[in-house]
């Protein structure tokens, strides 16, 4: 018996991304160290952002459905629908330095559970100090990575 996977737009866009994943893992391994006394090295992150890119785009590429069984659903979306998170990354990327991670970083959250459908304004408030507070102590103290701080700069400076 032989498979038969239609390539349709889902498979399609699943290629495209395992390829920009995988030139951007090959560029990850460009980098190279500055100081002998780097732990973790530039090409870490890069280097893990690729591994877990390869196993979204294969869990893209399994899951996708042809266009015939999309359109047949009736769930109809609107193309400017598929646009707001990436609006909304574009806005967060844009505040981020005059914020600061500190006050951008929640702002984004609350906005992106509320899209993404949290039915808790609580549970999204919630969430969105407790990923903001690991964050900030993971790479402000943990890896001693310096986030902007924006207006709340002169409360950590000392």
């Amino acid at each position: 018996m032989r498979l038969k996977l239609p390539l349709g737009g889902d498979r399609i866009a699943a290629l495209l991304f395992l390829a920009v994943v995988l030139v951007y893992g090959w560029g990850g391994t460009q980098l190279t160290a500055s100081l002998q006394g780097d732990v973790i090295g530039p090409a870490f992150f890069p280097r893990l952002l690729t591994v877990l890119g390869i196993l979204l785009g294969i869990l893209l590429f399994v899951q996708g459905a042809p266009a015939a069984k999309q359109e047949k659903s009736g769930d109809e979306g609107s193309d400017i629908t598929a646009l707001v998170p990436a609006a909304m990354l574009l806005g967060y990327a844009l505040v981020f330095e005059d914020l600061g991670f500190l006050l951008a970083t929640p702002l984004f959250l609350v906005i992106a559970f509320r899209y993404l459908g949290h039915p808790s304004w609580a549970g999204i408030a919630g969430y969105s100090a407790a990923v903001t507070a690991v964050v900030f102590v993971l790479f402000q103290y943990l890896l001693d990575i310096r986030l902007p701080l924006g207006p709340l700069a002169r409360f950590f400076q000392g």
